[in-house]
């Protein structure tokens, strides 16, 4: 879908405000509050949504809910979506929910309720949906501000925690991230993506089956979705491995001049997955270690575990980065040797005609008294003499193992 972006002017303005009204009154859904400061207009899921960059923000009172992303082709053709999912020992509902009205959290009060928003472009069902739950706005601005760093932090209610979800697009041999909030409460689970998170779908099916999930609490669930992100995370790993074996293979075969180029952007991507992976373990530690009462005793050995497998995943990732290093310095070595060798050809050449050039530049003096240049068989000797001179080089060139 094409960008469609512009500058809005006070009418454009009084025009989306109206739209909104009128799209309010017939869904039952207020749309985004914009706030101040410069908004470019993206269209998503038929609509015009304003994307504001980080800049824009500067001035704005805290706790000011406006949707940043400073990569606005991220949201194009993206819908919003919220999905509802309650469940106990004996049952389990699943249904999506066009507006938050259809939330009711007193008639979920026997039931873990899971309640997953994609597309937070949709800035007034985040914050209806943090009404509801009495979320702090401060927690829901940082939910709607991409490019987090992954943390987690403890509020009287609730746990909010911030991480990546990453995926390793082998094509372009880049790395992608969709940032995801947690809000875990008592009995409840809020999760908000700003796309669609496919991994999800697993902890959706063991919801389905009737196992420990459906047993435990919201904490057991927001382990799970942790983990299963984080298991995502070492086919990351191995693809980075595959894609690291590779280069270094073709640089001991053959260093390009495109080698430097494909290292510094493999050092790139190691770069944005440690920055995705190493704070999480702080921030899984820290929920492993909380005293809060969302988090049971007997779920804080699962934390641990996730914890581990952070800690295994850094630990790669900086092996790798140091491995890369030595990848470099061997691309480097190659390039130098490859240079040494031009620059040692070229000087025997150089070397050889030296003795040639002066023969030729002795018998080109223009001299009368030249008795060489009068004789019959001049030219010849001068010739067999160049040539004598010539062997001889090469064959010392070659004895000393300079050839």
């Amino acid at each position: 879908m094409e960008d469609n972006t512009k500058k809005p002017n006070k009418a454009d303005m009084a025009e989306l405000k109206q739209t909104e009204s009128e799209e309010a009154a017939v869904n039952g859904d207020d749309f985004i509050q914009t706030g101040t400061g410069d908004l470019n207009f993206m269209m998503t899921d038929s609509r015009e949504i304003p994307v504001v960059r980080e800049s824009a923000k500067v001035g704005l009172p805290p706790g000011t809910l406006i949707y940043v992303d400073n990569d606005e082709e991220e949201i194009v053709g993206q819908k919003s979506t919220v999905r509802l999912i309650e469940y106990n020992e004996t049952g389990y509902a699943q249904r999506d929910v066009a507006s938050a009205g259809e939330i009711d959290p007193a008639a979920s009060a026997d039931k873990v309720v899971w309640l997953h928003m994609t597309g937070l472009w949709n800035v007034e069902m985040v914050r209806r949906i943090g009404e509801l739950y009495n979320i702090s706005p401060l927690t829901l601005e940082d939910a709607l501000t991409m490019g987090q760093r992954p943390k987690s932090e403890e509020f009287d209610n609730y746990i909010f925690t911030i991480f990546k979800h990453l995926r390793f697009d082998t094509d372009a041999n880049e790395l992608e991230d969709v940032q995801i909030s947690i809000v875990t409460l008592d009995r409840v689970v809020l999760t908000l993506c700003e796309k669609d998170i496919p991994a999800f779908d697993a902890v959706v099916k063991r919801i389905q089956k009737d196992g420990r999930l459906r047993k435990a609490g919201s904490d057991y669930l927001t382990y799970s979705l942790i983990d299963v992100v984080v298991d995502h995370y070492f086919y990351v790993l191995e693809a980075f491995e595959e894609w690291f074996d590779e280069v270094e293979k073709q640089i001991i075969k053959q260093a390009e001049k495109d080698g430097a180029e494909e290292i510094n952007k493999m050092r790139h991507e190691l770069s944005s997955f440690y920055k995705a992976v190493w704070p999480l373990s702080t921030a899984i530690d820290k929920l492993e270690k909380s005293d809060s009462k969302l988090i049971r005793k007997q779920t804080r050995v699962f934390f641990r575990d996730v914890y581990d497998h952070v800690v295994r995943i850094t630990e790669s990732v900086e092996s790798d980065r140091e491995m890369l290093t030595g990848v470099f310095d061997l691309y480097t070595s190659r390039i130098s040797n490859r240079l040494n060798e031009t620059m040692k050809i070229l000087t025997i050449i150089s070397t050889i005609f030296i003795p040639l050039t002066f023969i030729a530049g002795v018998y080109g003096m223009n001299f009368t008294n030249m008795p060489e240049v009068h004789w019959k068989y001049g030219y010849y000797a001068c010739l067999c003499f160049m040539f004598i001179i010539f062997v001889t080089m090469v064959f010392f060139f070659k004895r000393k193992g300079w050839l």
